[in-house]
């Protein structure tokens, strides 16, 4: 395969953007034990499953993972969550601070034998937030960094808003997080998944998980400030209970949050939360309008819903009842730089039905493009129609990819927008990559080649993408290589590759790499 190139640097951002190629998406090769990098771009490791994050951390030792390596560790799993810039520093040295989500941490993969051991698996799972400084032209990690904390079982959180009363203050843990967002307020929002399976999992570690009301403390969208240490994080009622895979937060002009969510399910639901005021005291997100997106006049319409806790606790039924749209896997989400376009990943339903015109009912999934009427994120009607149509042009019909791309894929999960406007597509075949490796995808949103998509990343096998965020003063793009090895029949002693290191002795490990663009 010739992996889809990047042609001139963009003058302003410094990000290049997509070339025009000859027609006709190339066919990807599958996954390989090492990974591969697109022209146009270099690669660097910026942390591996395994590395500090503490100074007192033990050494990592895979074969005998115990609950303080998984504190003080990078840890098993990654998705991409935030890059947040703290204020300069007077060294002058270049800083930021990356929040990523760990949403998983399978006794197949982590222990030798599958043997589950629960209390290491919980402190392997949540979200982490590393200190990241610019030494020799590149980003690496800085061990012991003022911001660097694991959330995770853990952690104890607080609740507010409307359903606090009811399910209490606090709960300890933040569980299932399937990815998160920064905030235009300073931020970060983490998006829970279903808790269930983990509270199961966690029941007989004697910390209160076997009790059936635990259960309603999780679920929720959890907001911190990732560059205050000692922030307690928050889960935000107001925002409902439901089990997520992606959330992105925007603001109206007169400052209120918007915050945009998709239901982690085959047949999920988008929903929008807009807050009734632009509040600066640290309740802004307790109070507001939720509603559920409905497929109709060429788009979908947005439609309130009503605003009790019997609603928020059981935010599924209501977006149902409401005729909520049920997309095709609904993941990640991305903003267009002007706000006037919102993309989200949907990585298809094998299941489904008749196809209708936001759901084409191809299994490889899509792309749906939103179209926010003068930039408008509380428009009670957005335009929409498919940005692509994942999947092999030369062996399925109904594929959908702009003039002059170079490359397909499968199973978009992931989104992001660069400083340049290109769209990067991290795609997630959950361990199969046997028709095609999973990577990140570039699809040009402006300009002659617009729809055009390109490959910039080609994953190891087992390993999915986990997003990208994007620092423009260095042309660098920071992405997550998910669980690399963990085909579906692969195991810890058993795995597809040992990338990064290939060595024998060593585990494949989760690893947040850099893109540099030339």
């Amino acid at each position: 395969m010739v992996l889809g190139g990047l042609a001139a640097l963009s003058a302003k951002a410094g990000f290049a953007q997509t070339a025009a190629p000859p027609p006709g998406p190339q066919s990807p090769q599958t996954a390989a034990l090492d990974d591969k990098i697109g022209p146009g771009f270099s690669r660097f490791v910026i942390a591996r499953w395994g590395d500090l994050l503490q100074p007192g951390a033990p050494p990592f030792n895979p074969a005998a993972l115990t609950a303080a390596q998984a504190s003080g560790q990078f840890p098993y799993d990654a998705v991409i969550a935030a890059l947040v810039s703290p204020p300069p520093a007077q060294d002058g040295i270049a800083r930021r601070v990356l929040v990523t989500a760990n949403p998983t941490a399978p006794a197949r993969m982590l222990f030798p034998g599958g043997v589950d051991n629960p209390g290491v698996a919980g402190r392997e799972q949540g979200a982490t937030v590393v200190n990241l400084q610019y030494l020799g032209g590149r980003w690496v990690t800085v061990v012991g960094g003022y911001q660097t904390r694991r959330l995770s079982d853990g952690t104890l959180c607080q609740l507010s808003g409307p359903a606090a009363g009811q399910i209490g203050g606090t709960v300890q843990g933040v569980l299932a997080v399937n990815g998160g967002c920064a905030t235009p307020w300073g931020n970060v929002l983490l998006a829970e998944g279903d808790a269930g399976p983990w509270l199961a999992r966690l029941a007989g570690l004697g910390l209160g998980y076997s009790d059936p009301a635990e259960a309603a403390r999780y679920g929720w969208v959890v907001e911190f400030d990732p560059l205050d240490p000692l922030s307690i994080p928050i889960k935000r009622t107001a925002l409902g209970r439901i089990a997520r895979a992606g959330v992105l937060a925007t603001a109206t002009q007169d400052g209120r949050p918007v915050v945009f969510f998709t239901q982690n399910a085959a047949a999920g639901m988008l929903f929008r939360f807009i807050a009734a005021t632009n509040a600066t005291d640290g309740t802004v997100l307790d109070s507001g309008t939720l509603s559920v997106a409905v497929l109709g006049g060429k788009g979908v319409a947005w439609v309130d819903l009503p605003n009790d806790v019997p609603t928020l606790a059981g935010l599924a039924n209501a977006g149902i009842t409401a005729g909520g749209e049920g997309f095709d896997a609904p993941g990640g989400l991305a903003l267009s730089a002007d706000g006037g376009t919102l993309y989200m990943a949907c990585a298809g339903n094998a299941a489904r039905g008749a196809a209708d015109a936001l759901n084409p009912g191809v299994g490889a999934g899509h792309i749906v493009q939103f179209k926010l009427p003068g930039g408008d994120p509380t428009a009670r009607h957005f335009p929409a129609g498919l940005a692509l149509i994942a999947g092999n042009p030369a062996a399925q019909k109904g594929t959908r990819y702009g003039p002059g791309s170079q490359a397909w894929l499968r199973k978009p999960r992931t989104l992001g927008i660069d400083p340049a406007g290109n769209l990067w597509i991290g795609t997630d075949q959950r361990g199969d990559t046997s028709q095609t490796a999973d990577g990140l995808f570039l699809m040009q949103t402006t300009g002659p080649a617009q729809g055009a998509v390109a490959c910039a990343y080609l994953a190891p096998v087992g390993a999915a993408a986990g997003g990208a965020a994007f620092d423009a003063a260095s042309k660098t793009a920071i992405c997550a290589v998910r669980h690399p090895g963990a085909t579906p029949s692969a195991s810890f002693n058993k795995p597809a590759t040992r990338w990064p290191t290939l060595r024998p002795d060593m585990p494949p490990q989760t690893t947040i790499i850099g893109l540099v663009t030339a």
